[in-house]
């Protein structure tokens, strides 16, 4: 049994997301800091010595005629605009029981093509900082570019310019239907908006004292995936110079341009609408309906297909023939994964296979019944053996970092068997207190420690493609010494060759170059 078996499984990667409200755009004073960018001038905020300009357009709207077209230029506007308040986030459907966050975005519109920026208030064009372009997570179908924990000020205290972006999810994001095809264009939106937001950085994050030459691509989950689309789309190139990768996978199987038909066609059926309408039509439909549709198979997610145009081929596939971009690489997964589980449960398939004898012999010394290895098997299997294969890859390209997450705040280890799927985030962003990790409840010293010195290993990153920091002596990732930065509750350190013997099984048995089946 190979790892397709497991689609359903592998594809419900449900990030922690969301957002704060958007205001509509208003004139505001010049006492305020403004910055001067391709469309217009920008004002914002400052405090603490960070300046804020959130709701950037950095592309058109993609509605009405221009809904299923790649993005286009964002119109300029007359006078100053105001970037005191998020934009809206892409129209998206209500968060599943057992959704990992409780932030939901309340402004949503199919103009959401809108990006944030936070930077020292000293940062200049004269000495330009590295930047760091966050890409959000949410199975492509969730979240958007301003959810609380995803506040930029803190990094940008440790001297990086700070990018948050939206892209558009869902069927908007991603779609294919006969119609479409007689246009001849793409189909994964999504990818196209997140290289047409690295573009707009490209041209204007000079402006904010940022260095277009020394960007850094960021993303957990779908966001993590869509970073290693990035570093294998010819598209991207030149976009950025350095990635990093949470809980992204990698060993996802691409759909063909049929199959994801196929699929929305059932998803289209179930909301009664028509996929085989002309285009026309198609763009007419209520975004409502569009939702309606997306939710009638949970376990569909998005993520890209083989439209022929912007994705001609898997992911994985790049990355084997050593074709993707060459730049230094931080990635790594959580110790709890699965707690994606609990608003998905595993599928038959995924059943069986936990409950083989061979793989119950895999984990005979990490789990005492059925459930936690069907809990381990997901982690390791979506996550954990994905990126560590993906950091072997990339490590024979430049230098590759490799973690395991496995920090749980003081006050729910005894609730927790690990950090769950998203849940590294407060500690990468230093927003413990933003965060449903930290909302309501008292943070212990060794808490915002932790956040502080992860915050800290991340910049570094990007600041100089190395993670050096206060959690110790990072060393680069290669085949020969495996070595893994494991953070944890009691101790931190690198370790080498962190749990080779299951994983090397994952390898041998699901890899995109597997050369054994289970017996």
């Amino acid at each position: 049994m190979r790892l397709l078996a497991l689609t359903t499984l592998a594809t419900v990667v449900l990030a922690t997301l969301t957002a704060c409200d958007a205001a509509p755009v208003r004139t505001t004073s010049t006492v305020a800091p403004s910055v001067q960018v391709v469309g217009g001038k920008l004002v914002g905020t400052s405090h603490d010595g960070v300046r804020a300009f959130l709701g950037i357009p950095f592309a058109a709207a993609p509605m009405g005629e221009r809904r299923w077209r790649a993005p286009a230029p964002a119109a300029a506007w007359l006078g100053a605009r105001d970037a005191t308040q998020p934009g809206p986030a892409c129209p998206q459907p209500a968060r599943p029981a057992g959704a990992l966050s409780t932030h939901v975005p309340l402004a949503q519109s199919e103009d959401c093509l809108n990006l944030n920026v936070w930077t020292p208030a000293d940062a200049s064009a004269a000495h330009p900082l590295p930047v760091f372009v966050w890409i959000h997570g949410g199975a492509n179908m969730l979240g958007d570019a301003s959810a609380p924990y995803y506040e930029g000020a803190r990094l940008a205290h440790r001297g990086l310019v700070v990018v948050s972006i939206n892209y558009r999810l869902g069927y908007l994001g991603y779609f294919a239907a006969p119609a479409l095809e007689a246009e001849h264009g793409p189909g994964n939106f999504a990818l196209l908006d997140q290289i047409a937001a690295l573009a707009w950085v490209q041209k204007n994050i000079a402006a904010f004292g940022g260095d277009p030459k020394r960007v850094t691509i960021g993303g957990e989950s779908a966001g993590g995936e869509a970073v290693l689309q990035l570093m294998t789309a010819s598209a991207a190139h030149g976009l950025f110079a350095q990635a990093i990768v949470e809980s992204g996978g990698g060993w996802r199987k691409t759909p063909t341009r049929e199959e994801m038909t196929a699929k929305i066609r059932a998803g289209f059926s179930g909301a009664g609408l028509a996929a085989d309408a002309d285009a026309q039509t198609l763009r007419k439909i209520p975004v409502e309906k569009l939702i309606q549709a997306e939710s009638v198979d949970r376990q569909l997610g998005f993520g890209s297909f083989l439209d022929g145009v912007s994705v001609s081929e898997d992911t994985s596939k790049v990355f084997l023939a050593g074709k993707q971009a060459p730049v230094p690489l931080l990635i790594g997964s959580n110790t709890w994964e699965a707690s994606l589980m609990r608003a998905q449960p595993a599928n038959t398939k995924a059943r069986q296979l936990a409950d083989s004898a061979a793989v119950k012999r895999l984990y005979k010394d990490e789990a005492d019944s059925s459930d936690a290895v069907m809990q381990h098997l997901f982690t390791d299997l979506v996550m954990a053996a994905p990126a560590r294969w993906v950091a072997r890859e990339q490590s024979k390209r430049a230098a590759t970092f490799l973690y395991r997450f496995g920090y749980v705040r003081t006050a729910r280890r005894d609730s927790m068997p690990g950090t769950p799927h998203g849940g590294e985030l407060p500690y990468v962003f230093d927003t413990l207190e933003k965060s449903d990790v930290g909302q309501g409840s008292t943070l212990s010293t060794q808490d915002t420690a932790t956040a502080s010195a992860v915050a800290d290993c991340w910049a570094a990153f990007v600041r100089s493609g190395k993670p050096e920091c206060a959690l110790g002596a990072w060393a680069a990732y290669d085949a020969a010494g495996g070595m893994t930065m494991d953070i944890g509750n009691e101790h931190t350190a690198v370790v080498s060759h962190l749990r080779a013997g299951i994983l090397d099984a994952m390898d041998r048995f699901f890899s995109p170059n597997a050369t054994s089946r289970l017996p």
